[in-house]
């Protein structure tokens, strides 16, 4: 028996007119991941949802991984097709239940779900009849109502009935590359790439900027950036990789007289979204993104993070500002990101600090440190001459 995969979308259901927009981006996200793995059938759009056939050498498991990647899938179905006749209907939920007893599972109830005017059947009492049919045949399960551990699904569209044993969420949102083009501040701690990953997860196509502690940082750092890169890559299909040498930067700052030890925090910062914006305007992505949560660290204060905005005239967004460092070490573990963050590093943010950092910099103080720095030629050095670009995919 053939199965197919059932893709069903959520928020953007809700866009209106430019819906069809949105679909086919969603569309063509989910072609781009079925055929990294080799399947290549056609993706058919029915009555709200997407239904592609499963060749019968593919594991279920590797497919729904692919699927699991595409921001803009509320849920998803691997299903049977039958005729849309309750007989055939129940004989093949019947035949499969050798296949249910496989699982871990303790309650079931059955769900008909109608996408069409009419069916053969009385929908309420067919679900009960199906229920009873695999009680009788030895399901050896209880019925819970609502939220089992198996529901069994019965999707009537098309003439056809699809039955699936259980759904799998999707990462919901919208369709990554329907939000513009955005620039991500990326470190190899937990912070950044979860900021990332929620802006794709709203339809945006991220790059990535790492300001490397190079030459005084080891290999480490880089490689664990590099990682981390390419594991959000996997979420978009393809990223670039923009390396920053910043090390050298931090070092002659640290080392200038003139500029007071407390401020270097505010001015690192600064500086780094200086070049970002300047990187941003090169590669036509229209805000940058960062890590930042609210008081986390001393950069993150109120007064700091408005004397460090106010470096640049360009948006940058901070969607973990409300976050504690529990939730966005959580949020890691679930994007695959966690472990290697966890790993030890010397990465920038921890060289040539000061031991006791200004935690409410007025901009008056920093303009007038600035005074002393040459921005021009950092910027024109790192952009022009030191920048790296590496391609992901």
């Amino acid at each position: 028996m053939d199965r197919y995969l059932i893709v069903h979308y959520g928020e953007l259901g809700l866009k209106g007119g430019n819906k069809g927009y949105f679909e086919g981006v969603l569309k063509r996200n989910l072609m781009r991941v079925l055929r990294d793995i080799g399947v290549k059938t056609q993706i058919n759009y029915i009555l709200g949802r997407f239904i592609v056939r499963i060749p019968a050498e593919f594991d279920e498991k590797v497919i729904c991984e692919a699927v699991g990647l595409v921001a803009g899938i509320e849920y998803f179905l691997i299903a049977q097709m039958v005729e849309l006749d309750f007989n055939k209907i129940s004989k093949a939920l019947v035949d499969s239940i050798a296949r249910i007893k496989d699982g871990k599972y303790e309650t079931f109830n059955v769900r008909i779900k109608k996408s069409q005017e009419t069916l053969p059947f009385e929908r309420l009492k067919s679900e009960k009849e199906l229920g009873a049919a695999l009680l009788v045949n030895g399901i050896d399960l209880k019925v819970k109502m609502k939220e089992p551990d198996l529901p069994i699904i019965v999707e009537c569209f098309a003439d056809k009935a699809y039955i699936a044993f259980g759904k799998k969420s999707g990462l919901g949102g919208l369709p990554v590359g329907t939000g513009g083009k955005l620039l991500c501040l990326l470190s190899s701690g937990f912070d950044s790439p979860v900021a990332a990953f929620k802006m794709m997860r709203r339809g945006a196509r991220v790059d990535f900027i790492h300001f490397s502690g190079q030459p005084y940082s080891k290999k480490d750092e880089l490689n664990q950036v590099q990682k981390i890169a390419k594991i959000l890559t996997k979420y978009q299909g393809e990223s670039k990789l923009i390396v920053i040498p910043f090390g050298k930067i931090q070092k002659e700052l640290s080392m200038n007289k003139d500029i007071p030890k407390k401020l270097l925090v505010v001015l690192y910062r600064r500086l780094m979204l200086k070049i970002a914006e300047k990187a941003a305007y090169r590669f036509r992505a229209k805000a940058l993104i960062t890590g930042e949560s609210f008081g986390q660290v001393a950069s993150q204060t109120l007064k700091n993070m408005v004397a460090i905005d106010r470096s640049i005239d360009f948006p940058v967004f901070r969607p973990l500002i409300g976050f504690d460092k529990r939730e966005i070490i959580n949020e890691s573990r679930k994007i695959g990101t966690h472990d290697i963050s966890a790993l030890p590093c010397t990465d920038t943010c921890s060289l040539f600090m000061p031991k006791s950092p200004e935690v409410a910099a007025s901009l008056e103080e920093v303009l007038e440190a600035e005074k002393h720095i040459d921005i021009g030629g950092i910027l024109q050095e790192s952009i022009d001459r030191q920048m790296e670009v590496q391609k992901l995919s």
